[in-house]
């Protein structure tokens, strides 16, 4: 089994605080995002956003990847797989079903993550995390239900599959870390999507099944700017070392926090509506990560010795 790498409930502290901006950066992107995919084909989009991010990785950390072990190398081929098939499935699915039902069933990964995290790499979640899970999951209904009548359709089970990659992705991402190189892992998983991206990105524009234009402007440079250095080369250090610290179930409830994050901002940027159901979803989301953390607390108020033994993630 494997076991937490940090055992200081201040180091834990720290992580949660990296997860939580990780969610936040991940919430504000929503926007940007959006505006990007109005007016560029999700292929392109895709791989500028993983290029430009792999470019910048590069440039950081050439030295460090030339001394890289091969194991460190797979695995981060095997994050960046996972991921991309996130992605793919993702767009796809989009295709045929509502964004609002997308959205809803993406976030199933929260409940997938700890099931994987047992199934394939023995990481059994403690109690605590389970119960906030839970609450976290009620919130997330809450703040996401698209509350649409429509039977399920083929683009939902294909976003059901990207969530399941999802989670793989982040009980990977725990288990690899726990004892890898986090600059390797997050910069070959990225080098990875990006050239998976370029690859599929070619083939549709060579069978002429992706014809949309990709105006390159300032608002471009700007927007893929921002989601490939911050929400994708800085993100991907962020959950790398913060997952290094934590179990990967207790990571996906604080990634709960991101439609909080996108619910604020789109009521900020764009007017839309948040109203008191969606308000109360969010607060049980904020109470189901703390209810993740009720050890590592009451070990800090000096409440409990409960387990000093290294905590399972």
């Amino acid at each position: 089994m494997i076991k937490s790498s940090s055992n200081n409930p201040v180091g834990q502290w720290r992580s949660d605080a990296a997860l939580v901006a990780l969610a936040l950066m991940w919430g504000t992107s929503h926007v940007v995002t959006k505006s990007l995919l109005a007016a560029h084909p999700p292929s392109f989009y895709t791989t500028a956003r993983f290029g430009i991010a792999s470019i910048c990785f590069v440039l950081l950390f050439w030295r460090h990847l030339l001394k890289s072990s091969r194991g460190e190398i797979v695995r981060g081929m095997v994050l960046g797989l996972l991921s991309f098939a996130g992605i793919v499935f993702y767009v796809a699915g989009l295709a045929f079903t509502q964004a609002s039902k997308a959205g809803f069933i993406t976030g199933l990964y929260i409940v997938f993550t700890p099931l994987v995290a047992y199934a394939v790499f023995r990481l059994p979640p403690t109690r605590d995390h389970l119960a906030g899970m839970a609450v976290a999951v009620s919130g997330y209904i809450l703040l996401s239900y698209p509350g649409a009548s429509e039977s399920f359709n083929r683009g939902d089970l294909l976003v059901l599959m990207a969530a399941a990659a999802w989670a793989t992705h982040i009980a990977a991402t725990t288990a690899y870390a726990a004892n890898g190189d986090v600059r390797t892992l997050a910069v070959v998983q990225v080098f990875t999507v990006a050239i998976l991206a370029l690859a599929v990105h070619s083939v549709l524009r060579l069978t002429g099944l992706e014809t949309r234009s990709a105006p390159i402007d300032s608002a471009f440079l700007w927007q893929i700017g921002y989601i490939a250095i911050v929400v994708t080369c800085l993100a991907s250090l962020i959950q790398t070392w913060a997952q290094k610290q934590v179990s990967s179930t207790h990571a996906a409830i604080v990634y709960a926090l991101e439609p909080v994050s996108a619910a604020v901002v789109a009521y900020l940027a764009l007017g839309e509506r948040l109203d008191s159901r969606r308000g109360f979803g969010a607060i049980l989301i904020l109470a189901g990560v703390t209810i993740s953390r009720l050890r590592p607390m009451a070990r800090m108020a000096g409440g409990t010795n409960e387990s000093r033994q290294p905590t399972s993630v």
